[in-house]
């Protein structure tokens, strides 16, 4: 699990989703990245 006041107030630049259609790539403006999936019907998210 995040932190997820890291992520609040930046601008999104761009959502991409996975080829397997499985996870969700969002990118914003200051090049952090956060990667969101479904496991076992929970949202799992991790950001790098």
């Amino acid at each position: 699990m995040i932190d997820v006041e890291e992520f609040k107030m930046k601008e999104i630049l761009k959502i991409e989703d996975s080829d397997s259609n499985d996870e969700l790539t969002v990118t914003f403006s200051d090049n952090k990245i956060m990667k969101i999936k479904i496991v076992d019907g929970k949202l799992v998210s991790e950001s790098n």
